[in-house]
């Protein structure tokens, strides 16, 4: 029996019928960590971390590093391999190692971290050795206690098990109270819990923010490496598309459709990761319109979903608040000024915050998310002298289209999808 409506409609005439579009997808999926073979134009910076990391392989001290640069550069993508290789190579060479990353973005507590790190080496060390059937080893439990626990019971396991340890903290800039994990982590060889090397490697997109931000004692005991990640240009977007063709089947994508989403990409950001979503949405659309080769078209339609989607996963962790705050920006700068005023944010918030049944927030709160949305880099804001002896007032902009803006901020709120009568973000970009 297939499932028909009314009309006389059937999903099975759907299912398997659509053009095949892609091959393996996960090639152009932004979470997918390539082979070596496709990481394309960082080869100098695979060179700058892994001679900072190598000391690891001898069973000798190895540089904590500090990387920055713009979404997109592959900051992640070569610490995430070269600290596997590094572990790989002293492994072989008898040296007991590994590798762990965290994503601060998800993890952006001073406990979730810790609880993340821990679970993380204590699970791979349970696969190999069985570590809940020995009663001399129990873990901390998951809920209802404190960041040193888990550190404390880490250096137990750390300590027995491993020679060598690589620590990711990937976008360290969003995890509150940062400075306490840092030190706790670069001082805990020093201060006899441990005897296992430890390598720290800290991954920001705020380069001067986050810098001033570590606190004397954490830069004294962390010193190590930097190394800044530039933006890529056309030429190497083109080949690391190229290293991804096969995600598509063979003869679908058009002759000239990854040169244009790697021109566009250069263009605009310089960022890898877009550029893979790019060109995987075109294929997406291409596929829902039934059409049989993704073409330069699909890659223009495609771009403004890419930047939008992007956009939802950064806001995505921000309180309802938030998202009511930047809606009312986004709202009041469409097509019709430049910058808003704090107070003019808060005159209009205040009537959406009704109109979505939310607690309305007292006007300085306000103004402080305001400042959490700045600091994120979605908006921009500005200090101007009112003149007259009247102070100072605080303008605002938006670091996207608005119409980019409002279709992310939808696909995280579907009170606000209500309010504005639509079906889906998308309908926001038609």
């Amino acid at each position: 029996m297939d499932d028909t409506d009314d009309g006389g409609f059937s999903v099975d005439k759907v299912i398997g019928n659509s053009p095949r579009i892609f091959r393996n997808k996960s090639l152009v999926s932004v979470g997918t960590v390539p082979d070596e073979e496709r990481i394309v134009g960082r080869q100098e910076e695979i060179t700058n971390v892994a001679l900072s990391l190598e000391d690891l392989i001898y069973n000798d001290v190895p540089d904590n590093i500090q990387i920055y640069g713009k979404t997109g550069t592959g900051k992640s993508l070569v610490s995430r391999h070269v600290s596997t290789k590094i572990s790989e190579r002293a492994q072989d060479n008898g040296v007991h190692a590994t590798n762990i990353y965290i994503d601060c973005n998800a993890n952006n507590t001073i406990t979730r971290a810790s609880r993340t790190l821990y679970f993380s080496i204590y699970d791979e060390l349970n696969e190999k050795y069985g570590l809940e059937d020995q009663s001399n080893i129990s873990h901390p439990p998951k809920r209802g206690v404190g960041w040193k626990t888990y550190t404390e019971d880490l250096w137990e396991i750390v300590d027995e098990y491993y020679d060598g340890l690589v620590i990711i903290l990937d976008e360290i800039d969003l995890l509150e109270e940062f400075n306490k994990l840092l030190h706790a982590l670069s001082r805990a060889r020093e201060n006899d819990e441990i005897d296992t090397y430890i390598s720290i490697v800290l991954i920001s997109n705020k380069t001067t923010q986050f810098k001033s931000d570590v606190n004397q004692r954490v830069k004294s005991s962390m010193g190590g490496s930097e190394f800044v990640f530039s933006a890529y240009n056309a030429e190497q977007l083109e080949n690391i598309l190229e290293n991804r063709r096969d995600a598509f089947e063979e003869g679908v994508l058009g002759e000239n459709t990854i040169s244009a989403a790697a021109e566009l990409a250069a263009d605009e950001h310089g960022d890898a990761r877009k550029a893979i979503e790019l060109l995987n949405k075109a294929g997406m659309m291409a596929r829902r319109n039934m059409d049989e080769t993704v073409t330069e078209n699909h890659v223009n339609e495609a771009r403004d979903l890419v930047e939008a989607d992007l956009l939802s996963k950064s806001i995505s962790t921000l309180p309802d608040q938030a998202k009511l705050v930047l809606y009312t920006l986004a709202k009041q700068l469409d097509g019709r000024t430049s910058t808003v005023s704090t107070s003019q944010v808060y005159d209009r918030y205040q009537t959406v915050a009704k109109d979505v049944e939310s607690n309305v927030l007292g006007y300085q709160r306000v103004s402080d998310l305001l400042d959490e949305l700045e600091f994120l880099g979605v908006t921009i804001s500005e200090r101007k002298g009112r003149g007259d002896r009247r102070g100072i007032k605080k303008d605002h902009e938006l670091n996207h289209r608005p119409a980019i803006v409002l279709a992310a901020t939808l696909a995280e709120d579907p009170r606000l999808q209500n309010l504005e009568s639509v079906s889906s973000p998308e309908d926001i970009l038609q």
